[in-house]
């Protein structure tokens, strides 16, 4: 149990997301002081949503109800009641305003969403209005209303689950972002992006060729990622919707790859060998490139801290052959010196820096394995993420920095996988026939 007292802002019935253009209208603004203890899960109530005039489309108001549902339930957080436990009771309560808390305690249900959808005329647009209620202690937390077309449903749904997260947690939800990662063909890879349900797999890219380590700028606007279409490993970016890929925004001979983009997304730390051995540099926005390391032995996978001040990265330079996780600075790169933070395994790589800064995320040989472990920056401590069947591998922070998501492999056919820090279980993402490599977390999208 931890005590939280949260000074929340509930806009009644406000616009937050809006995909026609009809304008904007709020109600009155109520400010809510709310006190309250969490669980480390809450029993939540998912009614039916109910229509408020126009079409009834009841096959589309369930579709859109277990799209919430399960968004809830996959931030592990959340225990969705059985509609089945409270079916009459809703039933009797049709107004959004209605609620029998003491009925509702008395089912089990902690918090309470209310919805209700209206049907254009046309068919093709909907309304929703969403009301939180928190049934323990009898109070109404946040009400949001949406309008767009049928085909943005799931969006809508994805945007509401993550305010009921960010009512609990204080940090906004994930079910808004995508994931891309690779798939093997005939002819290489190619990269795909899916939604943090699974749903929604979209392919993104045509190179018929080899292609590697891609990364989603921090704006979402592109996603950076090596190409061999041109028989060069050239920089490219893309569109995260896949409709543009632009020209190269590096072409030079030997090894271009690993990019990632620091947090302000001005630079580009990448991989090069134009100088007869792998070091990392730095790619300004107006192309210009800075040298960070300067040592004969290999270096490789950089990851920028979230202020944008360090680097961690992968390098043999031990002199063991074994390659290990180091960081420094990202202005001076290694002549200032850098800092081993591994020593527990012979192979370390694919380091991965938190959104929040304390943590880093990286792969590592355990008896023969591949697990993912993660290095505390402030206690300087190591723990497991993972154990057991199976190697896993190239781990990525969501946004809120409360899961990871990785490559896991099992025979021949590997696939991605997203656990919860901390948690104890892990689900398959990815599904695909050739499988799923390097995946990459999108930042949130902009509201």
């Amino acid at each position: 149990m931890r005590q939280k007292t949260i000074k929340l802002l509930a806009l009644l019935g406000g616009l937050l997301f809006w995909f026609s253009a009809n304008p904007a209208y709020s109600e009155s603004e109520i400010f809510v002081e709310l006190s309250k203890t969490t669980r480390s899960e809450v029993n939540i109530a998912v009614p039916q949503f109910v229509s408020s005039g126009g079409g009834v489309d009841e096959s589309f108001s369930e579709k859109s109800r277990n799209i919430l549902e399960n968004d809830l339930r996959l931030f592990e957080l959340f225990v969705p009641v059985a509609p089945g436990i409270y079916s009459k009771l809703a039933k009797s309560e049709a107004q959004l305003e209605q609620v029998n808390f003491g009925a509702w305690s008395k089912l089990g249900a902690q918090w309470l969403i209310k919805g209700q959808y209206e049907k254009s005329i046309s068919g093709d647009k909907y309304k929703f209005v969403f009301r939180l209620y928190d049934v323990v202690n009898e109070q109404f937390l946040v009400g949001k209303r949406y309008q767009g077309k049928k085909s943005f449903m799931r969006k809508i749904m994805h945007r509401f689950a993550d305010e009921v997260m960010e009512q609990l947690t204080g940090k906004r939800g994930v079910a808004e972002t995508r994931l891309a990662f690779l798939s093997r063909t005939r002819d290489g890879k190619e990269m795909h992006a899916v939604d943090f349900d699974g749903a929604n797999v979209q392919k993104l890219t045509d190179e018929k060729s080899v292609i590697l380590s891609p990364d989603w700028s921090p704006d979402g606007r592109f996603i950076v990622y090596t190409s061999y279409k041109e028989h060069n490993p050239d920089l490219i970016l893309l569109d995260p919707d896949g409709r543009r890929r632009r020209r190269p925004l590096l072409r030079l001979p030997g090894i271009n790859s690993a990019p990632a983009w620091s947090p302000d997304g001005s630079k580009i730390s990448l991989v090069l060998s134009k100088d007869s051995n792998s070091e990392i540099y730095v790619l300004n926005r107006w192309r210009k490139l800075t040298r960070l390391t300067r040592h004969f032995n290999i270096d490789t996978s950089p990851t920028w801290s979230p202020d944008g001040k360090k680097i961690a990265f992968t390098s043999d330079r031990s002199g063991t052959g074994r390659p290990q996780i180091y960081i420094m600075d990202a202005v001076s790169g290694d002549r200032t010196g850098v800092k081993r933070i591994t020593f527990q395994s012979r192979y370390n790589d694919n380091p991965s820096w938190s959104p929040d800064g304390d943590k880093i995320a990286f792969t590592s040989m355990v008896k023969g394995k591949f697990q993912i472990k993660i290095y505390n920056t402030e206690t300087r401590k190591t723990t497991d993420v993972t154990t057991g069947r199976g190697s896993k591998e190239e781990p990525t922070w969501s946004p809120d920095g409360q899961f990871l998501a990785y490559r896991l492999t099992r025979g021949r056919k590997p696939s991605i996988h997203i656990k919860r820090v901390g948690g104890g279980k892990s689900r398959q993402l990815t599904f695909l026939p050739e499988g799923g490599v390097s995946p990459t977390w999108s930042p949130y999208p902009k509201r």
